[in-house]
């Protein structure tokens, strides 16, 4: 099926270069082999790597992924709602891997390593398909090598959701290539990209690039059903698919939200940051401070307003002379709108991996390089080594921070000494290491940077629990509760902590609070379950575990309710 739509014409202004650069289909699938074959070898590491980041509260204590009976959670809320977060991302194919994936492989990380980074290599090869459209195999081959081997790609493919980016980029690519064969299969490919990511909502937009690249221009009723589905799917995502504020990722106003222009001058400084990162990537790091800015007067604001206004000029001078070029360079800029902060308001203003989607446009510019139409097969050959090696070489060593929580985060804080999230994980991994008074140490530091986060406070009063320090742990417990009383993780380890101590009055109400703001905590049952032992009501005690058993299938709640029925 790949190949029936992938297939197809080369655009007019590029056919005269066809007959002369082009070799045959089976010199392209040779060409694509060596790619995916190039990008397996490169990300090949990844599948050493463990479970980092916020990979935890996604897979590892996502209840939607351990049985069928979720399925349908899975598909209708948000990504880490099974982990009890409430957050906005609606992104039901990404999850459905996820799921597949524990279905296949349980909780081995290579196994779901594996499956991100065979989705990148798809990618990769289905983005050289669709270069293919506007110029020579030589070049595309090149351009979409680039693509995938660049240091960039290191924040997205060796972090296990990262794969979003590529399923969406994967579909979006497809669609593009099936409209002129099939608008049916095209239209299919667009939804497929929407479940996979917010900002294919711009599909319509990229689709109609995409034709006046290829020299057939698409009138907009040809594009309508597009546009629909895309409208469609913004009304669900304002109404019945609003998890937390769709617009508003804060959920509260401050100066950047109640301040229009800050964000669009905020916004274009980043379009010359992110354009950096793919000409010079030599400090990649995924979380990355920025500063909200003010006022046009700054250099920084309007010196970007005149880049964007020269670039805008480039494309528009050569609209006519080379086309692929001007769409390449509006590519970019248009790819960028969705996490531009000037409609959503994203709690981030600047993620490396946002310019993985704006980059297909400095590819579709790259291939149109004069030089790379006049490679032969072995001079492309020679090329494609060269890029591999360099690239490759740089990526490998960027892929590596990945390894474990330490290294990960050790890496990070190098570039971001002060961000309280990178603190706070990386004292969760020393913790995880024994190192208990480091860890405390830099929880207060992550506390002391900004106080806003219950995580902060709960992973401290855990350790502060392993060092025997009860009344300390009980206590940031509590204010971790006060920040977010729908913390449930919080209430539950307080629960357990009050029910060790015989503090049973104090213990229920802990376990009951869990369990209204995640009903598929085993251990607020387990909990319940022994209360109502310790006070003799054993009829009790296994109503709380047919409960649980009626909303969570788990092995302990089974076995705990097997053995109380064999005592009685």
């Amino acid at each position: 099926m790949l190949a029936r739509l992938t297939s197809g014409f080369l655009p007019r202004h590029v056919a005269g270069q066809a007959g002369r650069g082009m070799t045959s289909r089976g010199q392209q699938r040779l060409a694509a082999a060596l790619l995916a074959a190039l990008v397996l070898l490169v990300f090949a590491e990844c599948l050493s790597f463990s479970f980092v980041w916020d990979e935890e509260h996604f897979i590892m204590r996502n209840a939607y992924l351990t049985s069928w009976k979720y399925l349908p959670h899975l598909l209708l809320e948000n990504v880490d709602a099974g982990a009890g977060v409430r957050s906005n991302p609606y992104r039901p194919l990404e999850m459905l891997t996820h799921f597949l994936d524990v279905r296949l492989w349980g909780y081995q990380a290579w196994a779901h390593h594996l499956t991100t980074v065979l989705i990148h290599a798809a990618t990769t090869v289905v983005i050289f398909r669709w270069l293919c459209r506007f110029a020579p195999w030589s070049a595309a081959l090149l351009a979409a090598l680039a693509y995938g081997l660049h240091p960039l790609q290191s924040v997205a493919v060796p972090y296990i959701p990262g794969r979003v980016d590529d399923l969406a980029i994967l579909w979006m690519c497809l669609g593009l290539l099936a409209f002129e064969r099939s608008a049916a299969v095209s239209l299919l490919c667009a939804v497929l990209a929407l479940l996979s990511k917010e900002s294919m909502a711009l599909f319509p937009v990229f689709l109609w690039l995409h034709q006046q690249a290829a020299g057939r221009p698409v009138s907009w009723k040809r594009l309508w059903p597009f546009g629909a589905v895309a409208l469609v799917y913004v009304a669900l995502r304002l109404t019945v698919l609003n998890f937390h504020n769709t617009l508003n990722f804060y959920g509260h106003d401050n100066i950047f939200t109640q301040h229009p222009s800050y964000r669009v001058w905020t916004y274009l400084t980043t379009l010359p940051e992110g354009l950096r990162l793919w000409l010079w990537p030599h400090d990649i790091h995924h979380e990355r401070a920025w500063a909200v800015y003010a006022s046009l007067a700054i250099p920084r604001v309007w010196l970007s307003l005149l880049g964007v206004v020269a670039w805008l000029g480039v494309a528009a001078w050569q609209w006519r002379r080379r086309r692929v070029v001007a769409v390449g360079m509006l590519w970019f800029l248009i790819a960028t709108l969705p996490t531009s902060n000037l409609i959503v308001l994203i709690n981030a203003l600047f993620y490396d991996h946002w310019f993985l989607l704006p980059g297909l446009g400095l590819a579709m510019a790259v291939s149109q390089v004069p030089a790379l139409h006049r490679l032969s097969a072995r001079q492309t050959w020679c090329a494609a080594l060269a890029v591999s090696v360099g690239l490759g070489a740089i990526t490998w060593r960027s892929n590596r921070a990945w390894r474990d929580p330490v290294s990960l985060n050790t890496h990070l804080r190098r570039f971001e000494p002060h961000n309280p999230k990178i603190l706070h994980n990386l004292a969760m991994a020393l913790a995880d290491q024994g190192k208990l008074e480091e860890s405390i140490r830099l929880y207060q530091q992550a506390i002391a940077e900004s106080d806003v986060y219950p995580h902060t406070h709960h992973n401290l009063a855990r350790a502060y629990e392993q060092l025997g320090r009860l009344d300390d742990a009980a206590g940031e417990y509590r204010k971790a509760l006060a920040i977010d009383r729908a913390f449930h993780h919080s209430a539950l380890a307080l629960g357990q902590l009050e029910l060790s101590r015989g503090r049973d009055e104090a213990a229920e109400p802990m376990f009951r609070s869990a369990l209204a703001s995640f009903p598929y905590s085993t251990e607020a049952y387990l909990g319940l379950a022994h209360l109502k032992l310790k006070q003799g009501d054993r009829a009790g005690a296994i109503t709380e575990l047919e409960r649980g058993l009626r909303v969570v299938d788990d092995a302990r709640l089974r076995e705990a309710l097997k053995e109380l029925q064999f005592i009685q």
